[in-house]
């Protein structure tokens, strides 16, 4: 590496050292309490396993880590997010040299660090957050193998190839991505129609073999699950659905960087002289992009379910920006995702200024939890009941967690014994219970109270 190369990535590691200390503070400082999803995945890492109803293990491995070497706190549970992000941002750099140089790896690993998606990701804990270092660790390892016919990166693949299906299915991306890419590029096609990229297969493949082999002992349930969100037996085809999917791309990845990738796709579509690593960068971007559009027409998608296609998306931008208007509009990306990562470290450590600037619904779910479960708990605890039940898995997730400390066990109420989630898989309700104290919204009230003998109300907590 040159001088002039270490010292672009000095000042990248300078930046996302500041970035991340602060996120963390933030997280320290946030009153806000656990999402239901981060709250059910604290119960998946109280018992680690190969596998759970809605996810592949890795989300739980990593809680389960931190909060081994930090303890319990709603922080702790979510200081993977930050620290993961900063090592996606520096493979990010090292992706963006390789393909460009070191200056756009500077600036691309800033822009990955500031994007609206990451900022926000990094205040809470998701399976998204693995899947995109797993993802960045193996487009990096794949540049690497175009150039160095040595095994190491092929191997390097493979393994963050498999660790990123234990984080979660999108990762089968992968697949797709890189055989477009030996379609686009003759180097490329030597990695994958070679004996190394049998091997990235087969590696990534046998990582995943435990998860495969839970699920097949469990009834496949996350197969299901997966299969259930995608919801194509309920087909919309309704272009509402894809123009909100798209312009919710603007507000993921930041309206002025999707400006810079689609200037690059316009590039790459009209140069005949493209560049092999350039296009290598499309194949891994554009794909995840252009299933879920299809998939956003048939039926729905959240707006992160395109995630990985950001990994190579930021230099792409980065770099087409970087030719337009002397970079200004790159300074002017940078402006404006400060603008929203800074004021979503404001609502974290304050969550009234979120009402304040008219965002308050985004983090709704994300408060009151807390005083729930302490009311629970009390009445449990001063009632003499040994089971605690809830009918809605957000309820249960968060009682799991706020409601404490406790002597009653948690159970899952069900009505059709048909497992919809990890808690009826797991924790479901079962007869005899004499006594439970029932946890329910008004609407659930009526349907759930008709399974039981009788029922008397003991309190109303109101959020």
């Amino acid at each position: 590496m040159s001088a002039a190369d270490r010292s672009y990535l000095n000042i990248a590691l300078i930046v996302i050292a500041i970035v991340t200390a602060v996120r963390v503070a933030v997280l320290i400082l946030s009153p806000l309490d656990l999402y239901p999803d981060e709250a059910q995945y604290w119960w998946w890492a109280q018992n680690p396993d190969w596998g759970y109803f809605s996810k592949p293990p890795l989300i739980g491995w990593i809680i389960w880590l931190t909060t081994a070497f930090f303890g319990d706190a709603e922080w702790a549970i979510r200081i993977g997010s930050p620290l993961l992000h900063a090592v996606t941002a520096l493979l990010v750099f090292g992706i963006a040299r390789r393909v460009f140089d070191a200056r756009v790896g500077l600036f691309s690993a800033l822009a990955y660090l500031t994007t609206p998606g990451v900022s926000y990701s990094s205040g809470l804990i998701s399976t998204d957050v693995p899947l995109l270092l797993c993802w960045a660790v193996a487009l990096y390892a794949f540049l690497r193998a175009m150039d160095d016919p040595r095994w190491r990166w092929a191997v390097l693949a493979g393994i963050a190839f498999g660790f990123g299906l234990e984080a979660k299915y999108a990762m089968f991306y992968l697949v797709l991505c890189a055989g477009i890419a030996a379609i686009l590029s003759k180097d490329a096609r030597r990695v994958v129609l070679s004996g190394r990229g049998a091997a990235i297969l087969v590696i990534g493949l046998l990582l995943l073999l435990p998860n495969v082999l839970w699920n097949a002992a469990h009834h496949f349930p996350t197969v299901a699950h997966t299969e259930h969100n995608a919801d194509w037996s309920a087909a919309k085809f309704k272009l509402s659905e894809t123009l909100s999917f798209i312009g919710g791309q603007f507000g993921v990845f930041g309206p002025v960087l999707m400006i810079g990738l689609l200037l690059a796709f316009w590039k790459l579509a009209r140069d005949p002289q493209r560049p092999a690593k350039d296009l290598v960068l499309l194949a891994f971007c554009a794909p995840p992009l252009v299933l879920i559009i299809i998939q956003s027409f048939i039926a729905e998608a959240n707006a992160n379910w395109a995630a990985t296609a950001y990994v190579a998306a930021t230099p792409l931008a980065v770099a087409a920006l970087m030719r337009v208007w002397h970079a200004r509009l790159l300074w002017i990306s940078f402006a404006l995702d400060g603008l929203v990562m800074v004021a979503l470290w404001l609502i974290l450590v304050s969550p009234p200024f979120a009402d304040t600037i008219g965002v308050g619904n985004a983090f709704k779910r994300m408060e009151g939890w807390r005083q729930l479960g302490t009311a629970v708990a009390e009445r449990a605890d001063g009632g003499h009941y040994a089971i605690i039940s809830a009918a809605n898995r957000s309820i249960m997730a968060e009682l799991l967690y706020y409601a404490a400390p406790r002597t009653a066990f948690v159970r899952m109420w069900d009505k059709d014994l048909h497992d919809d989630d990890h808690f009826q898989m797991t924790l479901r309700l079962t007869p005899p219970a004499h006594r439970v104290l029932m946890v329910l919204s008004p609407q659930e009230a009526p349907f759930v109270l008709q399974s039981f003998d009788s029922n008397a109300l003991l309190d109303t907590v109101t959020i």
